[in-house]
């Protein structure tokens, strides 16, 4: 460790000194090269002593193409017991939940099919700590009390979110038809992830083309002039229609040879907000006029995506996402609800990524480069609007080996060049009672590059397995280095019980502070405690407990009526229950309740006003200063539901939702009140094979009580969604 930071210290280069940079960009590359000279002697020095080098195989490690009915190692697996789940994420290698170095959830594709869950959102609204604020521009997520601090991986690439920390695919611009499953971590995962890995992490794992031509309903046909073996081909193929004018479609296929298997989705939707009424706008993109008691007719939402994916042995991959939607809505002010404006929020995204995953010299080597362009436009109105254009690049060496006969290390080098173009405007002039008002916020284009060196060791013992692991990150625009660190204690108390143990440490990329100027960025971190205690039966039945603690510090908020505020230390603790239980393979039930504590100081914002000059020349600023306090999101979340399988043909199930009421403010803290959050009810019914064989009809309700709740807007309070129902037509071929 103190090489590294030797090693680190040797490379910073003062980012205004451009005469520096090339030297700068040259240093980083022989680093790089030392790291991978120094890993392979590791690996060669330790290859004759390690008595495992023959049992590895690309299934136990690869953490993009493992299946979840492939052959895993079962060293990997120390104390699996029967649990068939899958996970990625905590350790960069397959293996149980239960054994994986963090707190850990699982919903695969069937959990998916089965509780009718149609957006991300409402997975993670199943799993304990999570509260998704359902805004009219995106869903917002909260764990644990942070929001906007949750890293998405789709298929292993980060999910940029950016300086307004906003994009989040949680709602119908991506679709779950084309998962595998979603693995959760809940506390920071820093170490192995590297920057916004803060108060948890969300891994999308998507299908390939074996998982999906290994059903029984795939079709076989023989191509002899390319092949002697067989290629097994199937898929599907998707079409639902629901009220606010929702309709999607979705078809996927897979394809599977004797060495290789591909996959190919393609996804498209829209939706209307608010079923299409007419609302009274103050000011309308279309004409760029202000306007006032004008009824308009917001546009359909629209949303396109497509996935695709290419692997061979197991041992090369080549994989790319592409989506794109356009999502309008009508934005109110605080205190005049009756009237609003229109606004628009754009967000194509794309990434193509290729790994390779072999076995040499007794160690496990994983190599994966990435490319992400991602164009994001938030459109409030005219004159308030957030701009981002990220172009990112990154390459990464991972290293699994053996030590000590059972030991595992993991240990990577990663680099990442990343070009944005961002700017940020705030609340238009006319709409602040003309009071002089301006912000000091500026369209700001910058580079940043950043190196990172990270390992995480674990041993096993008869009585359990201990964990630690450390990074270390220098990004060119950080003031100083940015250290994650992990240590933690699993221990099986009986082949149904265990006890779990994690801490670790997180940061979030502070982009939205270049708004304001600054070169040299400040971050806030995050340092969090677990405790859990977990029994799963051999029938899968589950209960856990886990209680935390997490303390942020130097924690920046934005504000549209300001910039950003001076930052501030938060303590969270809390308490997060899971059950789930199974009744003679007919019905399951599971329930999770979440509480959290929080104690914390307030956030200071302060905005200029206007200079008054002196007859002696000098001039005093004044300014307008307010206080707000920290948005909690819901410190009480209870959920719950149950899935009915009523016969071999058809299956009902129901899910709850409730929190208790939500603080908010706005302008200046002089607006404050409550979210209304009665509970929600969605229900589903699905018919299969009727009238046809490999068909699946299913019908659905959202808010099926039809309560009447809100949620916040950019400036005001906005109403949720009524009773609204669905239909769903599926066809496997």
């Amino acid at each position: 460790m103190i090489l590294a930071c030797k090693i680190f210290s040797g490379c910073k280069v003062p980012m205004n000194n451009s005469k520096h940079s090339y030297t700068n960009f040259c240093t980083k590359i022989c680093i790089t090269i030392l790291y991978v000279i120094i890993l392979i002697s590791f690996s060669l020095l330790d290859a004759d002593s390690s008595e495992r080098s023959g049992s590895y195989s690309s299934d136990a490690f690869n953490i993009d193409f493992i299946s979840e009915d492939a052959a895993i190692d079962d060293t990997m697996l120390m104390f699996v017991g029967e649990e068939l789940d899958v996970v990625t994420v905590a350790s960069r290698t397959a293996e149980s939940p239960s054994t994986a170095p963090a707190v850990v959830s699982v919903v695969d594709h069937n959990d998916i099919v089965n509780y009718g869950y149609k957006t991300l959102a409402e997975v993670l609204s199943s799993i304990p700590g999570f509260y998704i604020s359902d805004q009219g521009m995106g869903s917002l997520p909260y764990l644990r009390g942070i929001s906007n601090g949750i890293l998405i991986l789709y298929d292993g690439v980060p999910v940029p979110t950016g300086g307004p920390r906003s994009y989040y695919p949680l709602d119908h611009e991506l679709s779950l038809n084309s998962v595998k499953r979603i693995e959760v971590i809940r506390g920071p995962g820093s170490v192995l992830w590297g920057a916004d890995a803060f108060a948890g992490i969300v891994n999308i794992v998507p299908f390939r083309g074996k998982d999906v031509t290994s059903k029984p309903v795939s079709v076989k046909y023989s191509q002899k002039k390319y092949s002697q073996k067989d290629y097994l081909v199937s898929g599907k193929a998707e079409l639902s229609a629901g009220s606010k004018r929702s309709i999607k479609g979705f078809a996927d296929a897979g394809c599977k040879g004797k060495n290789w298997d591909a996959y190919l989705s393609a996804y498209g939707g829209q939706n209307q907000y608010d079923n299409g009424i007419p609302v009274n706008v103050i000011f309308s993109e279309k004409d760029g006029k202000s306007i006032v008691g004008n009824n308009e007719t917001i546009d359909n939402s629209q949303y396109r995506e497509f996935t695709a994916n290419f692997n061979f042995k197991d041992s090369f991959s080549l994989s790319g996402r592409y989506s794109d939607f356009n999502k309008y809505d009508a934005q109110t002010l605080s205190d005049a609800v009756s009237y609003g404006w229109l606004s628009e929020k754009k967000v194509p995204a794309n990434h193509i990524k290729a790994n390779y995953s072999t076995i040499w010299g007794g160690s496990h080597w994983n190599m994966t480069a990435y490319y992400q362009d991602v164009s994001y436009d938030q459109m409030y109105a005219k004159q308030t609007s957030i701009e981002e254009d990220f172009s990112i690049f990154y390459g990464e060496l991972l290293w699994d080996h053996r030590f000590f006969k059972r030991g595992l290390i993991t240990a990577g080098i990663s680099y990442r060049e990343n070009d944005v173009q961002s700017g940020w405007g705030f609340m238009p002039e006319y709409l602040l009672s003309g009071s002089y008002f301006k912000q000091q916020i500026k369209k700001v284009d910058y580079k940043n590059s950043l190196q990172s060196l990270f390992s995480q060791y674990r041993h096993p013992f008869s009585w359990g397995e201990i964990w630690a692991g450390f990074r270390f990150d220098d990004n060119s625009m950080y003031e100083d280095y940015a250290p994650s660190y992990s240590v933690g204690i699993n221990i099986p108390l009986t082949d149904k019980w265990r006890v779990k143990t994690a801490f670790g440490t997180g940061y979030r990329t502070p982009y939205s502070q270049q708004w304001t100027g600054k070169e040299i960025l400040t971050r806030d971190e995050v340092s969090t405690l677990n405790l859990q205690a977990e029994w799963i039966s051999n029938q899968g039945d589950t209960l856990s407990a886990t209680a935390y603690m997490s303390r942020l510090s130097d924690n920046v908020q934005t504000d549209p009526y300001a910039t950003l505020s001076a930052p501030s230390d938060q303590d969270f603790s809390g308490v997060e229950l899971f059950c789930k239980k199974k009744f003679a393979e007919k019905l399951e039930i599971y329930t999770s309740i979440s509480k959290i504590l929080y104690s914390g100081a307030d956030y200071n914002f302060s905005v200029f006003e206007k200079s008054i000059l002196r007859p002696d020349g000098s001039h005093v600023d004044t300014y307008r200063n307010w206080t707000e306090e920290y948005e909690l999101g819901a410190d009480f979340i209870v959920n719950g539901g149950f899935l009915w399988h009523f016969n071999s043909k058809v299956d009902f199930n129901l899910n709850a939702f409730w929190t208790t009421p939500i603080k908010y403010t706005y302008k200046e803290n002089t607006i404050t009140g409550e979210y209304n959050n009665p509970m929600l009810l969605n229900s589903e019914i699905r018919v299969k094979n009727i009238p046809y064989d490999d068909f699946m009809i299913a019908v659905g309700c959202k808010n099926i009580l039809d309560g009447e709740f809100t949620y916040p807007g950019f400036y005001g309070v906005v109403k949720g969604d009524p009773l609204t129902g669905y239909a769903v037509i599926r066809y496997s071929f």
